[in-house]
């Protein structure tokens, strides 16, 4: 850099200012390109590395095979905000997993939603589903697994009525009926394919997981 401004400063000292940024801008552009780019990429790097690790999420819940709606997810979590005083930047609610499974074939659906599903599952990225029976039962078939919600954190989880908490043993309850909650008023209800809450293990924000548990037990559907 110190050639080039050498050189710029012997070529154009009996210049005029108009001539010289002639002179600059005909001869020199690309390395002004070039460094532009290079600015660019330094502070693209100093973003991400500063202030992109703030912008995870600190709670994460998909919803599959409802209708991709991404008005309908804001209002989701702009609720669940409202009630657990988390950020909306720092919420995700996401229903863009349309997925085909086993009989349950949609034609929207794609591989890349299964593939995108189970690797941000086992990756942890994913600490809440709201799934079809179905799904839940075929996720089962595959290992998966799911906290006992009265382990998501300490104390009693309130509001888990025996209506509303999924068919289980009597002494764990892994998923909660979505029917009756505060999620029926947002979601589309399938009386032969009902929908779930469940939490997987693998999930990083338990305190958040928990959070979203009692809003969904204590609003109950209007």
């Amino acid at each position: 850099m110190e050639k080039i401004r050498d050189d710029i400063l012997s070529k154009t000292k009996d210049m005029s200012r108009e001539q010289a940024a002639e002179y600059v801008l005909t001869y020199y552009w690309y390395h002004m390109l070039l460094g532009a780019l290079a600015l660019g990429l330094a502070l693209l790097l100093i973003y991400h590395v500063g202030w992109g690790r703030n912008r995870k999420p600190e709670f994460s819940c998909v919803i599959v095979n409802q209708e991709v709606d991404f008005t309908r997810d804001a209002g989701i979590a702009e609720d669940f905000s409202g009630l657990s005083g988390i950020g909306m930047k720092k919420l995700s609610i996401d229903s863009d997993y349309l997925i085909s499974y086993e009989d349950v074939q949609l034609p929207e659906a794609n591989e890349s939603s299964y593939e995108k599903f189970f690797f941000n599952w086992s990756s942890g990225v994913i600490d809440a589903m709201i799934l079809p029976e179905s799904f839940y039962e075929y996720c089962l078939g595959l290992g998966g697994e799911f906290w006992d919600l009265r382990e998501l954190g300490p104390g009693e989880i309130r509001g888990l009525s025996a209506e509303l908490a999924y068919p289980g043993s009597k002494e764990d309850v892994f998923a909660v009926c979505v029917k009756g909650t505060v999620l029926e008023k947002w979601l589309q209800m399938d009386e032969s394919d009902p929908l779930l809450l469940v939490f997987p293990v693998e999930g990083k924000h338990r305190e958040q997981s928990r959070q979203f548990l009692e809003y969904v037990l204590e609003r109950r559907s209007e």
